[in-house]
């Protein structure tokens, strides 16, 4: 069979660095059924904007644009929300509020912070269903300098501030589900020496914003979200704690009975069986005002990200795990997959997929390959590149008694000089192989990398049901792709990217 080549799209995401970007033309608005509209709304905007000054995006938000529309007061007409800063201002940041009266945008109220950039934009309803808060997270920049939360209603026309509070970190949604949204906050850390830190969840109190629980931890809180949680509609705060008794562990706090509660209580016994990759018993949800006073931890070894790994909707909770390896070289790291797993809303974490990182690359282990495969790492007397493989252990055809491992899958990085002269090779032998990488150059001056899934092209000998069981295990080259993420629709496209270099 003659080689197929699919060149993949590059995987890791580029973040933008810094906060509050001059935005692009693609960033200025995002409302829904706008489509039509964007151009005329631009034009609106255009008279409003003092000379030198251009729209900016906020690192954090939930639609990332420059210019928005939402109903703030509940009147049943939108506003027009701009962020916009002078370019070469770092101690401003503007919000411009317009109201349409007929036909005619008319400027109502602005917003000034004193702040390098925009770090956080979101408009929800914290008091009312019917109306809706701004709420504005400034960057003050520099190194010690918190960030600060401004929540603002709407009214008669003019913003009333109603909320500040400096902030770590922020995650705003309906945790409670009663149609009102909160925001769960942690404030920063007023003692660099102090491990410690706190989780507040703020929301309505009496027709105000006020405090509804506090969660001590032992250590710093990453990656906050307010997600699914569950097919039974229910939200959940998603976090990760890195504290310095252990590595870290992960949260998943819900609203239950008035209380906010973490259900990755996780018993020891039930953590020594995440290496089975199948589903977790739950202890009782742990109620207690600090996250630390329980050793029922969902315990993890570095940040590994929490996300709706399998696109249904429901946010996955990430567990790192040890991968099956053979024998590992001297001195070579242990590997390890992120293992996800989903709250079936009552007492389970049931496990969803695997996914193995390694050189950027997420690639997902098949669901039929758990339990049978190992890794194996080259050894320092091999002279290849660098290389993972994934096996298939049986016994030698030669040897009953001595176990073999059979190539399902090998993953191998190596530089673009290197490629020139491997890839005519695998044209001539017809091998089948997949690149998963485009060759961008990361250092001036370093060599680009090329990065390969290659398939095995023979069964190594094997018979009888030791064969039938390595054919149940052997990719396809489309399996390979779906795996790897990539998208049909810019092979041509990455393909050409690869050969340009």
């Amino acid at each position: 069979m003659k080689a197929i080549k699919i060149a993949g799209l590059l995987l890791t995401l580029l973040a933008v660095s810094g906060c509050g970007r001059i935005a692009s033309p693609g960033d200025l608005l995002h409302a829904p059924n706008l489509v039509n509209e964007e151009q005329s709304l631009y034009r609106a905007v255009q008279p409003f904007l003092p000379a030198g000054y251009q729209l900016t995006t906020p690192d954090q938000s939930d639609q990332g644009s420059a210019i928005r529309l939402a109903d703030l007061d509940g009147d049943g007409e939108p506003e027009l929300i701009v962020s916009y800063k002078k370019p070469d201002t770092d101690y401003e940041v503007n919000i411009m509020i317009l109201t349409k009266k007929g036909d005619t945008w008319q400027k109502a109220d602005q917003i000034t912070g004193s702040a390098m950039d925009l770090d956080y934009l979101s408009v929800k309803p914290l008091l009312h269903q019917s109306s809706s808060e701004l709420l504005l997270g400034y960057d003050s920049g520099g190194s010690g300098l918190p960030r600060e939360l401004f929540v603002y209603s709407f009214v008669n026309g003019k913003a009333k501030e109603l909320f500040h509070e400096s902030y770590d970190q922020i995650a705003v949604g309906d945790l409670i589900g009663k149609g009102l949204d909160q925001i769960a906050i942690v404030p920063p850390n007023a003692d660099a020496e102090d491990p410690h830190s706190q989780i507040r969840l703020i929301g309505e109190q009496n027709g105000a914003l006020g405090i509804l629980a506090k969660r001590q931890t032992d250590g710093s809180v990453l990656d906050m979200h307010i997600e699914p949680a569950s097919a039974s509609s229910v939200n959940g705060l998603f976090a990760q704690v890195m504290s310095t008794t252990r590595s870290g562990y992960g949260i998943l706090l819900t609203w239950d009975n008035n209380k906010l509660v973490n259900l990755l209580s996780l018993s020891q016994q039930s953590y020594d069986k995440r290496l089975s990759r199948k589903s977790l018993k739950l202890e009782q949800p742990d109620d207690h005002p600090d996250l630390s006073a329980t050793e029922n931890k969902w315990w993890i070894d570095y940040p590994a990200k929490n996300r709706d790994v399998d696109g249904d909707g429901i946010w996955e909770v990430a567990l790192p795990t040890p991968v099956p390896s053979l024998e590992k070289p001297s001195g070579t790291p242990q590997l390890w997959s992120d293992s996800y797993y989903r709250w079936d809303g009552k007492s389970t974490m049931t496990f969803v997929e695997d996914r193995f990182w390694q050189w950027g690359y997420d690639l997902r282990i098949p669901s039929r390959w758990l339990g049978k495969y190992e890794i194996e790492l080259p050894n320092e007397q091999e002279n290849t590149a660098s290389e993972v493989r994934f096996v298939y252990m049986t016994n030698d055809p030669n040897n009953s008694e001595t176990p073999k491992a059979i190539p399902l899958l090998t993953l191998r990085q190596m530089t673009a000089e290197a490629w020139d002269m491997l890839e005519p090779l695998l044209e001539n032998r017809q091998d089948e192989y997949v690149v998963l990488s485009n060759t961008r150059v990361i250092t001036p001056g370093s060599s680009s990398q090329v990065t390969i899934a290659l398939l095995p092209q023979d069964n190594a000998g094997l018979t009888g049901e030791a064969l039938q069981n390595y054919e149940s295990l052997r990719l396809t080259l489309d399996e390979v792709r779906q795996l790897a993420g990539i998208d049909t629709d810019d092979e041509e496209e990455a393909s050409r990217d690869v050969e340009k270099y």
